[in-house]
């Protein structure tokens, strides 16, 4: 079965977004999926020893344009990072961070292969609680939106 993932980084606020890292997975029992908008997702690995033998045909593109062919995918995965890093360091980019979600690699897959040392925020358990801490605290004048000369109050 043919998939691929997204190696798109943040330089600072910019999101480079040229390289796609293509393969073919001979079983399916070492990856949860999951389906969105009609296509299967990896979101997870269950077995990476079981993931990266069954992984053949992979290969490394820049913006649809064929890079490189690699007999494993943990090398495909150090390059193809190490390629989008050097690129948003090349832009000057004070802080370089991997995109995270649907099409791009699972979590532990990024901290495994990203180049440089990763801090994610926890994803809230409550997050209604969440979102009521933020309305709470956020002060008044923050939410408050006033009428430049020139606009029309609606």
């Amino acid at each position: 079965m043919d998939f691929f993932f997204f190696l798109d980084i943040y330089a600072d606020r910019q999101l480079i977004d040229y390289y796609i890292l293509s393969f073919r997975l001979g079983s399916l029992k070492s990856v949860h999926l999951k389906e969105w908008s009609g296509k299967s997702y990896i979101v997870g690995i269950k077995d990476w020893e079981k993931f990266k033998k069954t992984t053949y045909d992979i290969v490394l593109y820049e913006l649809g344009d064929e890079i490189e062919r690699f007999e494993d995918i943990e090398t495909a995965f150090k390059e193809g990072y190490k390629i989008a890093y050097r690129e948003a360091s090349r832009r000057g980019a004070k802080k370089i961070l991997p995109a995270i979600g649907y099409g791009n690699p699972p979590v532990e897959v990024v901290e495994r292969f990203f180049p440089a040392p990763l801090e994610f925020d926890k994803f809230p358990e409550n997050i209604d609680e969440f979102l009521e801490d933020i309305i709470r605290n956020t002060p008044k004048e923050v939410t408050k939106r006033g009428l430049e000369d020139d606009e029309i109050p609606f």
